[in-house]
């Protein structure tokens, strides 16, 4: 269990979002130390979906997330973020459940029935096209809109050169990529750290292999877990 929380920074038009296995009373001391603003709650809501609720705020909210403070702050008026939280709260009740559901069905081996249409599935098939037309359209546009954003960083990192940056203009400091251990050094530096560090796990392939050699080839299905899955069309 844990919560989706909302607390207001001071009077301003600004609100933390966020989940917490913490009770928000707990969470708002624990957030009140690096903000400069007074927090107070504003709305709270306890459930076991605490992360795919907090998922569905930023898919349905993320565009008002502000670009200081961090990324849990949504500029918002005390109406939207009523507004937010009543969303939440019917999409808790009434969308998840459903979701769960398809998702349920997902996972099952379908009958070989097929059922007659009527005028909602009708309904809903010309509205699934309409947004996956609409989702296209958004998707081309975004990359339209990626593709010119990175020709003109391309133009900027190609003026500073080498350099740390252009006052006023943008900076391109170096940073560290990614850690990960490298195994020839381990290897070579701890042989027996690394023998110890090895974790054996079956190889398909190689046991198919032996199967075969044993004359048991027919005997590698009876070692595989079955999962089904549902693939979904819209009908042309």
């Amino acid at each position: 269990m844990g919560y989706v929380y909302a607390f207001r920074l001071g009077l301003l038009a600004k609100f933390k979002i966020g989940q917490t296995t913490m009770t928000p009373e707990k969470r708002r001391s624990a957030l009140q130390t690096s903000c400069p603003e007074p927090l107070s709650l504003f709305d709270a809501i306890e459930t076991d979906e605490y992360k795919a609720l907090e998922k569905r705020v930023k898919a349905t909210w993320g565009h008002r997330r502000g670009a200081e403070g961090g990324t849990e702050i949504y500029r918002l008026t005390e109406t939207e973020a009523t507004q937010l939280f009543s969303e939440c709260r019917t999409w808790l009740s009434e969308e998840l459940p459903r979701q769960r559901r398809a998702e349920e069905l997902e996972a099952l081996e379908p009958e070989p029935t097929v059922l007659p249409s009527d005028a909602t599935t009708l309904r809903l098939r010309r509205q699934w096209i309409e947004l996956n037309d609409d989702k296209i359209r958004a998707e081309q546009d975004c990359d339209r809109i990626a593709a010119a954003l990175a020709r003109v960083e391309t133009e900027l990192k190609l003026a500073i050169g080498t350099a740390t940056g252009i006052e006023g203009v943008a900076t391109w400091e170096t940073g560290v990529k990614s850690r990960r251990i490298n195994p020839k050094l381990v290897e070579d530096r701890e042989p027996e750290l690394y023998k110890q560090s090895l974790e054996p796990k079956l190889n398909a392939e190689t046991f198919k292999g032996l199967l075969k050699a044993l004359g048991r080839e027919t005997d590698y299905e009876n070692f595989q877990e079955i999962r089904h899955t549902r693939k979904f069309n819209i009908l042309e």
